[in-house]
């Protein structure tokens, strides 16, 4: 197979990361403080800048970053010996030289495979939780998307790094939201509503801080409950209506769309969603 050069993010570049300072720092507070204190539009990169990288990559995370996306969105996989990672399958077929269950594999199995994109081999490999939460600390905020019900080993990692506040965990399934909030003190949860009715149940049970809503009920009724508990509201710019954007960019009419009273998209289209944040923030 064709082999694609991607600039290799080296270990002690890495570690640098977690040092960066008051410049670091001041960068995920700013969007710490829009996402808890605003309802300005928030911009999230779905598995990471992946148009140009292979996705939930460290390659596609800092590229993210570069672009200036508020919130990535990775999705984490637990291997078999324990060790949290960043894989949207369950298998790791489609998007790397390898082939299995990833919860069926040791990370010892597959930290030397190649990520694919676009079919092609590149030099980025399956990174650890760890790794990309390394890489965001102090830049980024994170929509931890739970493709896993271990929770302990995820949560392990996650106070061993040391950035609860800039996380925010995702996930349908409610259980895994009430386990990581009973683990995680201040845990930032985000489960996802079916029917606007599902808010008002959510907010008993889970006292969230974002609801994720369909555009199936992206509705009135819908925003005025989130609105009701002072929820941040999550939709997805995905499928249909991004390739529609990508073949012809149009910010006003998503502007228009955002006046519905979603304050959180999620994009296969981070430049572009960036772009309109910002006509917003003028």
């Amino acid at each position: 197979m064709n082999r694609i050069k991607i600039r290799p993010i080296y270990f002690w570049a890495v570690l640098a990361l977690m040092s960066c300072g008051s410049l670091c720092h001041g960068q995920v507070a700013a969007i710490q403080e829009r996402f808890l204190h605003s309802d300005h539009l928030m911009v999230a990169s779905h598995r990471a800048a992946h148009q140009h990288y292979p996705e939930n990559s460290l390659a596609a995370i800092q590229e993210a970053i570069t672009i200036g996306v508020d919130i990535i969105e990775l999705d984490i996989r637990v291997t078999r010996d324990g060790v949290p990672v960043i894989m949207h399958d369950q298998t790791i077929d489609r998007t790397t030289t390898g082939i299995g269950d990833i919860e069926q594999l040791d990370y010892g199995d597959i930290h030397s495979l190649k990520l694919l994109h676009q079919g092609k081999v590149t030099d980025q490999s399956i990174p650890t939780l760890q790794e990309a939460l390394m890489l965001c600390k102090g830049k980024v905020m994170v929509d931890m998307d739970m493709k896993t019900d271990k929770i302990d080993e995820v949560v392990e990692v996650v106070k061993a790094i040391g950035a609860i506040d800039q996380l925010i965990f995702f996930d349908a399934d409610w259980e895994v939201l009430e386990r990581i909030s009973h683990k995680l003190d201040g845990a930032h949860l985000m489960p996802r509503a079916y029917k606007p009715n599902d808010i008002k149940k959510a907010v008993k049970r889970l006292d969230p801080v974002a609801i994720h809503i369909d555009p199936s009920f992206y509705t009135a009724k819908t925003i005025k409950l989130a609105n009701k508990h002072g929820l941040r509201i999550w939709i997805n710019s995905l499928g249909d209506r991004d390739k529609a954007l990508k073949r012809a960019p149009d910010v006003q009419a998503s502007c228009k769309w955002l006046e519905k009273g979603a304050n959180m998209v999620q994009t296969d289209l981070p430049e572009f969603w960036v772009s309109v944040r910002e006509s917003l923030d003028e």
